[in-house]
């Protein structure tokens, strides 16, 4: 539940002297935010999320949420983030690339995984790095692999970096005149258990919706709001600003008790 998601969060944010990467600021426990409602709250809806290629069910129970918390006090209007066209590739370009670095650590000497029969050190690493990583992990180290080789870095890699900035500025732009952007988490409903991997493609385009919130470094929740035909849960995404996880919690703990 969203109430479990913020007992959670409060225990894991803050700063932590330890950690390079948390920040030092205030924080306000997010329990306190769930009553809090959504009156006032501006809410946008990217046109670029209701394009083609969204099933009809998860378009309806997305614009039926929307009138949800319209109905509650917020204010509902269609926003335009015309990069969003390009998370997806920007998205996959940058995190095959640092899988690709971060993995290369996994080569059976220090840590991990390490073959048990082999002939000499290149086997030993060849071995254990074919073993120990599934198919996907694979294929994600070899397309990294790609983009950060020589000839490759500027057309891709950079290319992608440069994308993500201007995606993360469009998202700024947004956050001036709304407090959170409403949309599906993903363009169909739910896959069954075990099917994503059988078509790596499909499984790829899924995550759509989902990928500029960890290109761009922002708080985003996803709530289920329905089911289809054959009875396969849809969800909503509510994407905020930075630093903003309370004005999340607070609108998807609305939609939660009263859809």
């Amino acid at each position: 539940t969203v109430a479990d998601n913020a007992l959670v969060l409060d225990a894991l944010a803050g700063y932590d002297r330890r950690d390079s990467t948390s920040v030092k600021r205030g924080y306000i426990p997010m329990g306190r935010e769930l009553n809090a409602g959504v009156k006032g709250l501006r809410i946008g809806l990217p046109k670029e999320f209701f394009g083609k290629g969204l099933a009809p069910a998860v378009k309806k129970q997305v614009l039926r949420a929307a009138k949800l918390l319209e109905k509650e006090g917020a204010t509902v209007t269609e926003v335009s983030i015309p990069s969003l066209d390009y998370a997806l590739p920007a998205y996959y370009v940058i995190s095959s690339a640092e899988a690709s670095s971060n993995l290369a650590r996994f080569d059976g000497v220090k840590y991990g995984y390490r073959a048990k029969e082999f002939t000499d050190l290149t086997d030993m690493y060849e071995r254990t790095r074919s073993e120990g990583f599934g198919e996907e992990v694979k294929r994600r180290i070899m397309l990294g692999s790609f983009v950060l080789s020589s000839g490759y870095y500027d057309a891709y890699y950079l290319k992608a970096l440069r994308t993500k900035a201007l995606i993360k500025k469009e998202f700024d732009r947004a956050f001036r005149n709304y407090d959170i952007i409403l949309g599906p988490a993903a363009p169909t409903a739910a896959p069954k258990i075990g099917t994503s991997l059988s078509d790596p493609m499909k499984m790829y385009l899924s995550d759509i919706y989902t990928v500029a919130v960890n290109l761009c470094g922002l708080p985003g929740i996803t709530v289920p709001c329905g089911q289809d035909k054959a009875g396969m849960p849809i969800g909503i995404q509510m994407i905020g600003d930075c630093f903003k996880e309370k004005t999340l919690i607070r609108a998807a703990y609305t939609y939660e008790q009263r859809r």
